[in-house]
Parts: structure tokens; sequence; C-alpha cells
């Protein structure tokens, strides 16, 4: 379990902190998603956007608790993500062609394969949050080899679930 929790927390920081970034790099495209969803009113989007920055960015740091701390910061995580998917469902819902800036600036406009990364990123919660509940140990598990390897898968993962828009681009039939 310690190596699946510690394998849980490295893909979601490394997705959380992408995300973080891609928003601090593009500033005001998260703003600007916000304004289009129509869900708030256009003063308080910035303040929406900021918030969700520092969600992702609490998120990404809390998850390193241990113990029951942990658990609750994954499911926290979890909450935001099912926000976050909610939201990609009212606008496939709606055909609206819109991006996600969900890593900062983007093309692609939100699809089926944001649906699949969220309900990736929501599984990789829910196995953080039963490992974390089972785990009270170090955040770093004994063996070195074996932590090196859930390293690995973790980063392998969160670069996938990063590159949601490019892949599905590379996927997309032609227009």
């Amino acid at each position: 379990m310690e190596y699946l929790l510690f394998g849980a927390r490295c893909t979601l920081a490394l997705t959380l902190v992408a995300s973080v970034t891609g928003k601090l790099r593009a500033p005001g495209g998260l703003g600007r998603t916000v304004a289009e969803l129509g869900i708030v009113p256009r003063r308080l989007t910035g303040a929406v956007a900021a918030a969700v920055v520092a969600a992702e960015t609490a998120a990404a740091v809390l998850v390193w608790l241990p113990g029951t701390a942990g658990a609750v910061a994954f499911a926290g995580a979890a909450a935001l993500v099912a926000a976050f998917t909610v939201v990609l469902v009212v606008l496939i819902r709606r055909d609206e062609d819109v991006s996600c800036a969900c890593f900062g600036a983007s093309r692609t406009p939100v699809g089926p394969a944001h649906l699949v990364r969220n309900g990736v990123l929501l599984a990789v919660c829910g196995l953080g949050t039963v490992a974390a509940s089972a785990v009270a140990g170090a955040p770093l598990p004994p063996e070195p080899q074996a932590a090196f390897a859930a390293a690995l898968v973790a980063a392998v993962t969160g670069v996938l679930l990063i590159s949601t828009d490019t892949l599905a681009g590379l996927f997309a039939r032609p227009s």
C-alpha cells in the first residue's frame, strides 16, 4: 500500500503542479474560460480563477501529509477534480467550442478526452485516499528501488494526463 500511496502522491502532485504552472504562465486564460462559462458574474472571474490555482496548489502539497490528513487531502483533491468534471460535462452538453485552460493556454476544444483524463485523476485520488487511510508511515517508501519504480510509473501517468490536449489532437479526425 505504501508504494501505491507514493505513486498516487507523485501522479497527483505532478499533474496539479503542471496545471498551476500552466495557468500562471498564461495569466488571464483561466479567467477568460471562467467568464465564457457564464456560471459566475464577470466581476468574480478573477477571484474564481485565483481560488482554483490556490486549491490546486494546496492539494498538490497536502497529499504528502501522513495518515488521515493525507486521506482527507486526496478526498479534497477528488472533490476539486469532480467539480472540474462537472464543468467539462456542461461545456460538452452545450456543444460549445471552448478550449480547456486546464494546463494553461490551449486551442483544443473540450471533449471526451478531458473526461477520460479527469476519470483517471479521480481514480488516482480514490486510490490515494484508500492507501493514505491504510498507511501511517513516512512519505517515502522504505525500498529505494521500488519507490523509484512507483515514481517512474507515476511520472509516465502524469505526463500522459498533462498531454491530454496533444493526445486528443493526435487521435482526432481531421475536419
